[in-house]
């Protein structure tokens, strides 16, 4: 039973990150004042125009799982993620995230230093651990490096987690102890070998 509930939960979950987190990328923000995920229905229709038995199929399916809800009000028809599929999308969001590399390096630094009160402890460990997953090095505590530039996934991360008063995103010509950086992130296969001779 439970490794049923596990599967629908991953399935479930997947779809939410297609249709809202998609959504975000490509559209419009998904993160209103109110911090509340939704999205007019028209726009999701555009958005998923290719295959629309489909898409209704899945969004019944979220419908009664409790994942999302449908609604209309004054200012038209809308989809909204509830509280519980607000729980899933972020869970998988930061699972799937990664940084891509690209073929050059353009020797800057993207450094993210951040001071996350203890009343979000949570979402202080998710971010550290996150970046640790995705190759970052801890210089300092709370102070992280990394070589590529990676502003869009730090920036949905603050916006996902709302932590965005908390977090900055520096970028840096030099760091003083990089030489020590560029062998680790070259033992990691993050950077190519050329770069420790320059």
């Amino acid at each position: 039973m439970n490794k049923i509930k596990l599967k629908q939960s991953a399935i479930v979950g997947r779809q939410v990150l297609l249709y809202f987190v998609d959504f975000y990328r490509y559209a419009i923000p998904i993160f209103d004042k109110a911090r509340v995920y939704r999205i007019p229905f028209k726009e999701y229709d555009k958005f998923r125009l290719k295959d629309k038995i489909k898409f209704s199929q899945e969004i019944y399916r979220l419908k009664r799982a409790g994942v999302v809800k449908k609604y209309i009000d004054e200012k038209g028809e809308f989809i909204e993620v509830t509280p519980k599929g607000q729980k899933w999308i972020k869970k998988y969001f930061v699972d799937q995230l990664e940084i891509k590399l690209p073929s050059k390096w353009d020797k800057k630094w993207r450094i993210v230093i951040f001071d996350i009160p203890d009343t979000k402890k949570n979402e202080r460990d998710i971010l550290r651990e996150k970046l640790e997953r995705i190759g970052f090095i801890k210089l300092q505590e709370s102070v992280y490096v990394f070589p590529f530039e990676c502003g869009l996934e730090i920036e949905a991360l603050k916006e996902m987690y709302f932590i965005k008063p908390y977090v900055q995103y520096v970028l840096a010509n030099r760091i003083e102890t990089e030489i020590n950086l560029l062998e680790v992130f070259y033992d990691r296969g993050i950077l190519d070998k050329k770069y420790l001779r320059n």
